[in-house]
Order: C-alpha cells, then structure tokens, then sequence
C-alpha cells in the first residue's frame, strides 16, 4: 500500500514538473533530458509482452463463426476447398492461396478433411470430420501448421513428378537370357523339338547335321544341291541309304 502511495506521488511530481516547464515558455527543456528518469522506471518494469498468455477466442466469436466445410474437390493437380457461409446460404470455393472476401484459404489437408482459412489476424480450422470440431488456431499452432503445409506440398509434388517420369520413361526391354553360341545351340534344339511335334516350324535354318536328322527321323524330306525335294518313293532302300550317306554325312551314325 505504501509503495502505491510513493508511486502516486511520484506520478504527480513529474506530471507538476513537465506542467512546470510547460509553462516555462523559453525555458523549456527538450524530452531527452528526462529520459534519464524513464530509464530509472520509477513506476516499475513494463509487463513482458511475452508473459502475456495469448487469448484464444472460439470459433463461434470469429469471422467463421457461420462457415461450414463442404468438401474436397481437384482441379489441375491442385485441391479446391468448397465453404458455405449459412449466414446467406452463399457459397464460394478457393485454392490455397486464393481470397474471397478477405477471407484466404491457406492451407488443405485431404486426408484429415480440415481446411485453415485466415482473415486478418485470425485463423481458423474448418473440419468435415464426424466428431472433429472447428477450432481458433494459436500463433504458435498457425507457424506449425505453415510448417506441415509446405511439407506436405513437397511430398506431393515429388511424387507427382515421379509419377510424370515414370509415364515418360519408356518401357525397358528385359535382356535376353541367352546370347550368341548358346542363343543358336538353343533356337536349334527348339526348331527340332518342334518339328517333332507336327507345330508349324520356326524361322531358323537347321545345320547340315540336324538337318540330316531330321530327314533321317523323316520328319524333312531330302533335298538336292539345289535345295528341291528328292522323290524318295520311287527309290529303293539301299538307294535311299546310299543317297542318303553321299548328300548328308553322318547318316549311317543315326540310329533309329
């Protein structure tokens, strides 16, 4: 009690003194002389904005007060938010980004069904969750979800972009298994596997040796030097074999 005494006397002592030289005309004295004295808070500290605990109001006394989420819809890779203000039954959309009425939609979050919308100082969650309810954003929690924000637009933007270089890319042609000698060794056997089986034959010419395997199995016919087709039928079998030995060497080593 005493000390608020002391400050009052002190208030007027100094509100008589600035009087005083007020009234002094020539004489007054410039305002940095009393500097010195303001330095010295007589009065005491001023209080610390920091301390200060932030007042947060609800949603129903902020500028969203009648404001609903109505959903989610995309345009060009980019998410538009659809609100409604009940007050007239109107109806706007926006990109974040994107005003209406002083009223900026600042960021979207698709899979927690929240917009943040910003008018002036204020900041405001909007949710379409069953049970979530829209709330005042604190400076604090305004910075943090900024922060999520941006990172959340960077993650869809690097997977976008893969996504466009994967579509870009074109298609890679797996390597082949086998190449060259063991290529050929293998399109061979097949050609004959397939001959074995009555299938239509690939496009790959036999080697003289399978080849004559193959007319010794009877699976071929015999051809001359020019490449047309003996008339088997009308020859003996030793003609045959000896036809046979003369134009496909190593006949006589098939055995069947």
């Amino acid at each position: 009690m005493e000390t608020n005494r002391i400050r009052r006397i002190g208030r007027a002592t100094l509100a008589a003194l600035l009087c005083t030289a007020l009234h002094a005309g020539a004489d007054i004295r410039p305002f940095s002389d009393y500097q010195v004295i303001l330095d010295r808070q007589p009065f005491g500290a001023p209080p610390d904005p920091s301390q200060i605990p932030e007042k947060i109001i609800p949603v129903s006394e902020s500028f969203a007060a009648s404001m609903q989420l109505l959903g989610f819809f995309e345009e060009d890779h980019n998410v538009r938010a659809a609100i409604m203000d009940r007050k007239d039954n109107s109806y706007f959309s926006l990109y974040v980004g994107e005003s209406e009425n002083g009223i900026e939609l600042i960021d979207v979050d698709y899979d927690k069904e929240e917009a943040v919308l910003r008018k002036g100082d204020e900041v405001v969650v909007l949710t379409m969750r069953a049970g979530g309810e829209s709330q005042v954003l604190s400076k604090e929690a305004v910075e943090e979800r900024t922060k999520q924000a941006a990172e959340r637009r960077l993650s869809y933007a690097e997977r976008r972009k893969a996504r466009q270089l994967a579509r870009a890319k074109p298609p890679e042609i797996p390597k082949p298994k086998l190449t060259g000698a063991a290529l050929e060794e293998h399109l061979q056997n097949y050609q004959m596997e397939v001959l074995r089986q009555g299938l239509p034959p690939l496009p790959v010419q036999l080697t003289p040796d399978r080849d004559a395997q193959m007319v010794a199995e009877g699976l071929l016919p015999p051809v001359d030097d020019e490449g047309y087709e003996i008339d088997v039928d009308s020859m003996t079998d030793d003609e045959y074999d000896a036809f046979m030995q003369e134009n496909y060497p190593g006949y006589a080593d098939y055995d069947y």
